[in-house]
């Protein structure tokens, strides 16, 4: 499974690792955290069908491992347990910043979500990374407007090139400002 752009498989890897019976959970029981009203459903929208497919997605990649477990008088129920790989792919998750300002909306968000409850330390440390993040990707927009124009390509490119970079640049310095009040708020300020 390819790492990237994976907010809802990390999720359900960090909802098995919040769970008290060692990291084990049912399908209806993780479903119950995206419900309307949940934090995670203001970030991350995922129907139980969806969710069973990131299951089924999960145990392909090692991560994740079910078993029947029986009801007495029903049939029985799948559990979904967090494996040692997928307990160290959440740890190697959390512990890295978002690349992009677009990816602080969901994947950012769903991170520090879990970072919070699992471990406070990483949540503090997470946003003072996501914040360098931000200031480096600042920098180099700011660079990358600075350079617009001079290789004497077409005016009309180089006006839409200065628009794109403009919001990217304003986009980037909200999220620093965010994630300044965020680290405030956890203590890190």
């Amino acid at each position: 499974m390819s790492r990237a752009e994976m907010p809802a498989e990390h999720a359900i890897l960090g909802l098995l690792a919040l769970d008290d019976r060692e990291g084990e959970g049912y399908g209806y029981d993780l479903a119950r955290h995206f419900a309307a009203g949940r934090p995670l459903a203001n970030v991350l929208r995922l129907e139980p069908g969806m969710l069973y497919h990131h299951l089924k997605k999960l145990a392909r990649s090692g991560w994740v491992e079910a078993s029947l477990a029986p009801q007495a008088g029903r049939p029985p129920r799948r559990v979904h347990r967090l494996t040692e790989a997928g307990r160290s792919e959440l740890r190697r998750w959390l512990g890295e910043p978002v690349a992009r300002t677009r990816e602080i909306r969901l994947e950012f968000l769903v991170k520090l979500y879990f970072a919070r409850r699992l471990d406070p330390a990483r949540a503090a440390l997470l946003l003072a990374e996501q914040r360098e993040t931000c200031r480096r990707l600042e920098t180099s927009l700011s660079r990358q407007l600075a350079a617009i124009g001079r290789d004497g390509g077409n005016p009309s490119d180089a006006s839409y090139t200065r628009l794109v970079l403009e919001l990217r640049l304003a986009q980037t310095r909200a999220a620093t400002a965010w994630l300044e009040r965020a680290a405030a708020e956890e203590g890190d300020g």
